[in-house]
């Protein structure tokens, strides 16, 4: 999770990073892993449930910080 905090304040803020193309991959590796797990919360979750915000806005977290680590690879 320190690489996706730092992928995403070198988008956002423009701090420089000390990761590796390897650590970019790894965890973009260890986040796509996640998704299926928080997507089948979210599928059980209730409409309007304070659960069910929360798993939202997860998932957007990582989908943004997915494609930030895919933007800097492709630098």
């Amino acid at each position: 999770m320190y690489v996706s905090l730092a992928i995403l304040e070198n988008v956002w803020n423009q701090r420089p990073h000390h990761y590796t193309q390897e650590d970019l991959a790894e965890a973009r590796n260890v986040l796509t892993g996640l998704f299926p797990s928080i997507e089948n919360n979210y599928a059980k979750s209730k409409t309007g449930s304070p659960q069910k915000t929360l798993l939202e806005k997860r998932i957007k977290a990582l989908e943004l910080t997915v494609q930030a680590i895919d933007d800097l690879s492709n630098e």
